[in-house]
């Protein structure tokens, strides 16, 4: 689960399949999903292999939210995403009952979301497995996030098969 939706004008999401710059969320989680589809985790690789990498992500079991339905306003600073965030729970609960199964794992992405929202989703069952903040790959966090959500990932690939 990330924050937001990009704004609609920026011609990106992490579904669309042609987006040039500024997909960071979508390469740095190829690169943690799949190392070696994700060709040998070069950028150009990873785009130009967007379609069938979108596809095993589905096909994987593996589905992003945002936490918010609409984009944050421009420049808005962390106290106002977490406000938005907060408001928007209710609607987010309910997509999550309704998309999601009792066992279904949720990951939260980004500081304003698990600030927000871990407390709340653990208050009503939901399965959410990060028990610490997992940045957002952008401005220089993407070794935080690639090391983070690889641990993650590895303690929850480990933790099934026993």
């Amino acid at each position: 689960m990330a924050e937001a939706p990009p704004q609609l004008s920026s011609g990106r999401f992490f579904y669309y399949e042609d987006v040039k710059e500024k997909d960071g969320l979508f390469l740095e989680m190829m690169k943690c999903l799949y190392p070696k589809e994700a060709g040998v985790c070069m950028t150009s690789e990873i785009r130009k292999n967007k379609p069938k990498l979108l596809n095993k992500f589905q096909q994987d079991g593996f589905y992003l939210i945002d936490s918010c339905d609409y984009p944050m306003p421009e420049n808005s600073s962390r106290k106002q995403k977490e406000n938005l965030v907060r408001e928007a729970q209710p609607t987010l609960l309910h997509q999550i009952k309704t998309i999601a199964r009792q066992e279904t794992k949720v990951i939260l992405i980004a500081a304003p979301v698990f600030s927000v929202n871990y407390l709340f989703l653990k208050a009503n069952k939901i399965n959410v497995i990060n028990s610490e903040m997992i940045d957002f790959p952008g401005s220089g966090a993407q070794q935080k996030f690639q090391r983070k959500m690889s641990a993650l990932l590895s303690e929850f690939a480990t933790s099934s098969r026993g």
